[in-house]
């Protein structure tokens, strides 16, 4: 029943991923040309069709002689009773080692054939047949030995060299392979360089697909191991825990193919943590599936298992340490205009040497000739998180937010509200940004479907500006927004907190509104449900704040 359950499974999922194709995601906004996931495609890419004419004669070549090693033990069985014939094929991987302990047993349990074949051996005619495997074996080594695949793939029998686990990576058997792995890491790769930056990046990419290999490495094939999937899983594990609610982008390949190429096309947005967890599902079912059949697939399951949870580790790390905003963003974004001037290349090259206190100096005086230039801006920021100087730290990210938002560029604004969230300690996220500044970033939270962050800032800003009359609409709108998002106690209280700010008729008659419908909500809560601790929009207690 296990069984059939499994079988069914796998053909759903497999079907789901056959024919919905990922061709990108919604983080489309990119500061930098994603150079290091181009190289990587465009590598595979050449590797293929420069091997490929090589690999089709080599792969003949090795299949004949197989065919001929396999036939031959098929003619001469008798061949198996001999303890080093079968050590050797063992070694080879044409014999298993269940089987040779299997022949082993049986001549254990028969004396009298264990001796017949003790006599045999010691034949003419077996040291002529033994001769002509030596032979048969010879020339299958030989093929083995000069084929692309055994060199650079994950070579077979736990023959592996380690620079194999590097470039497997770079060699597909064909071109659909080729095609789907390149889909897939497209799909999830430049979003991750630009979170990353590209030395990072490639670290990542190439860790993973040495990781991946583990599992070949541990119980080695038969066959060698190769393609990109395992490096390519670990990019999607990545994906998963750090853009969690980003989309990933799809099309319905049938309809593609069905010629209607001409036609608008159609793309479908699926987040990445529904698409991305049936992708992981689907590989540890097969893998369990096959196992549990006692058979080899030719998809190496087991590498996009381990190449995916090592990737979402990874992020996972990069994530608790808060690696990305202090050390990574700030030299991305100092370095992504290519017309930085030079004051600020120089205080980034002292930052490089831990002069920090010359760095300050020299971005302070040419920031005050130049006060709107965010790569100087963003290098003054290194400078106060090496220092925790966190007042001035905010002070320079709220300039950089207010220049962003002044050439209308949310996308960049809500970036640096994130790195400034991040840089703060846990214990103490006190962020304060111009009212005006943070009710656009709050609504563009709400226009980005991000509505649970978004009543989290609202609230952020009504605690920074008690009193203001200005706050009132963030209180009016946090708590409709809360409400909308099931935060009933957060939307009570931003409703209540905008009562005391003497609202215009309109804005009170809109908060006794969400003030009855908490109400309503609380009132007909069931005793069991507890609420939430008061200081829940705090990032410690809600670590969805600064998950932008």
């Amino acid at each position: 029943m296990l069984s059939v359950f499994l079988l069914i499974s796998l053909i759903i999922l497999s079907f789901l991923l056959l024919i919905f194709v990922p061709i990108g995601n919604d983080n489309s906004t990119v500061r930098r040309i994603p150079w290091v996931t181009f190289s990587i495609m465009a590598i595979n890419v050449v590797v293929f069709f420069v091997t490929f004419p090589i690999v089709a004669g080599q792969a003949a070549e090795i299949e004949k002689t197989a065919v001929n090693l396999q036939r031959f033990i098929q003619t001469h069985p008798e061949l198996m009773g001999d303890a080093g014939v079968r050590s050797r094929l063992t070694s080879m991987g044409v014999l298993s080692e269940a089987e040779a302990e299997e022949i082993a047993n049986q001549l254990k349990q028969n004396a009298s054939l264990s001796t017949e074949y003790d006599i045999w051996l010691r034949s003419s005619e077996a040291d002529q047949l033994r001769a002509q495997l030596d032979e048969i074996i010879i020339s299958f080594n030989s093929a083995t030995s000069s084929s692309i695949w055994y060199q650079w793939g994950l070579a077979p029998n736990g023959n592996w060299k380690l620079h194999q686990l590097i470039t497997s990576a770079f060699l597909h058997l064909d071109l659909g392979h080729l095609f789907g792995n390149l889909l897939f890491f497209f799909a999830v790769a430049f979003s991750l360089e630009e979170l990353w930056g590209r030395g990072v990046f490639l670290g990542f990419y190439l860790s993973g697909a040495a990781v991946a290999c583990l599992p070949y490495v541990i119980s080695p094939s038969t066959v060698p191991c190769l393609g990109a999937s395992g490096a390519i899983a670990a990019c999607m594990g990545a994906f998963l825990v750090r853009l969690p609610r980003g989309k990933i982008k799809l099309i319905l390949l049938p309809a593609r193919l069905l010629g209607l190429l001409s036609a608008k096309r159609k793309e479908f947005l699926i987040p990445g943590y529904i698409y991305l967890t049936i992708y992981f599902v689907l590989q540890l079912l097969a893998w369990y599936y096959y196992r549990m059949a006692g058979g080899r697939s030719g998809v190496a399951y087991s590498v996009h298992i381990w190449g995916f949870l090592y990737g979402a580790a990874f992020a996972g790390v990069m994530r608790l340490t808060n690696a990305e905003e202090k050390y990574i963003d700030p030299k991305i974004e100092a370095k992504v205009s290519f017309s930085a001037a030079q004051p600020v290349k120089v205080a980034l090259d002292l930052l490089d040497t831990n002069d920090v206190a010359l760095a300050e100096q020299k971005l302070t005086n040419y920031l005050l000739k130049n006060p709107d230039d965010t790569s100087a801006l963003l290098a003054l920021t290194q400078v106060y998180q090496r220092t925790q100087n966190f007042a001035r730290l905010n002070t320079t990210y709220a300039r950089i937010i207010h220049i962003h938002l002044a050439n209308n560029d949310k996308e960049a604004a809500l970036y640096a509200y994130d790195a400034l969230l991040s840089s703060f300690p846990d214990h103490n996220v006190a962020p304060r940004v111009a009212l005006r500044d943070w009710m656009v970033i709050c609504e563009y939270l709400v226009e980005s479907e991000m509505k649970k962050e978004a009543a989290v800032e609202y609230e952020r800003l009504l605690n920074a500006y008690p009193g203001e009359p200005g706050a009132i609409r963030a209180a009016v709108q946090g708590g409709e927004v809360a409400l909308q998002t099931g935060q009933t106690e957060r939307a009570l209280k931003l409703f209540e907190s905008g009562k005391t700010l003497s609202p215009s008729p309109a804005l009170a008659a809109r908060m006794m509104t969400g003030i009855e419908r908490c109400q309503k909500i609380l009132d007909n809560r069931p005793n069991w449900v507890k609420s939430p601790p008061k200081n829940a929009f705090e990032r410690e207690e809600d670590p969805e704040a600064s998950a932008f």
